[in-house]
């Protein structure tokens, strides 16, 4: 079995420079971050030579549907042609990104978070949001950077809420390099059998990225979740990615995460936790297989 690296998504710290982010980081013992996607804000050259400086690496860009611009929606399933070229150009921004910090992939949400309406309809906003991963798509080969659509619960998105709604999207997009990923707190709303049949059905072809944080949105191991049974499907795939963690303390939201309004020691703390929870399940499902 392959040993699965851990990261953390540097959306959950906020407005904290990238330096103390990796250091944080570091000192937790994880294996790297998942880099916030805003590519106008970091510089390539500063991002490798801090994540290098601490043994670290970036696993994947994490792209942010809308951006923290009023008007900046970054939506590829926009009726208006413009927005979609907007949206394409950020995530081909993305991509370079990506690629010069050596990150495997790019999330993409092909709706905006926080919007669960559809801009015309159903059918509508998919035909366009297929037209803008096949666009986006094309770059993505050229630069040899996976972009894996992110399934979001209905509460949240409109468009892609379940593995299979991923799986639809990225085969009707026709392109290699345009995969899947998952996020346990999306899917233990929205896959009826459990995440690990869902992995399972997904498949190691085509989920290439997993979030990680428990029912409760905290770290890995204070909530429900069965981790044992989660890693040892994505043993069974052939699993080939990584695992970002994105925990937040009991009762926070994502938006108190985005304003830095969750004290540090909350947010150390599940992080240490929710790493250590993974390590042991893991290595419970290494005695099992062997």
């Amino acid at each position: 079995m392959r040993e699965i690296k851990f990261f953390v998504n540097s959306w959950i710290f906020g407005e904290v420079s990238l330096e103390e982010v990796v250091q944080r980081v570091a000192s937790l013992g994880y294996d790297g971050i998942e880099l916030v996607g805003e590519p106008k804000v970091y510089k390539a050259g500063e991002v490798s030579r801090l994540v290098e400086d601490h043994n670290l690496r970036v696993i994947s860009i994490c792209g942010m549907h809308p951006g923290p611009e009023e008007g900046d929606l970054r939506a590829l399933s926009h009726y208006d042609p413009e927005e979609r070229q907007r949206a394409v150009d950020y995530v081909r921004a993305c991509i370079d990104l990506a690629s010069r910090v050596g990150a495997r992939s790019v999330l993409v949400v092909p709706s905006l978070v926080g919007v669960p309406q559809y801009f015309r309809s159903k059918e509508e906003d998919m035909k366009w949001a297929v037209d803008s991963l096949q666009k986006a798509g094309e770059y993505a080969r050229e630069c040899k950077v996976l972009l894996t659509i992110e399934p979001i619960n209905r509460y949240e998105v409109g468009l892609v809420n379940s593995i299979k709604d991923a799986l639809d999207m990225a085969r009707r997009v026709g392109n290699e390099w345009v995969r899947i990923m998952g996020d346990t707190f999306h899917m233990q709303i929205e896959e009826g059998d459990g995440i690990p049949n869902a992995i399972r059905r997904a498949g190691g072809y085509w989920l290439q990225h997993l979030h990680a944080a428990d029912n409760t949105r905290e770290a890995p191991g204070k909530g429900t979740m069965n981790w044992r049974e989660t890693l040892r499907a994505l043993h069974d795939i052939g699993y080939g990615g990584g695992v970002s963690l994105e925990p937040l303390p009991k009762g926070a939201s994502p938006y108190d995460a985005r304003k830095g309004v969750i004290p540090k020691e909350q947010l150390d703390s599940g992080l240490k936790f929710g790493l250590e929870h993974l390590r042991r399940e893991q290595e419970a499902v290494f005695q099992y297989v062997r």
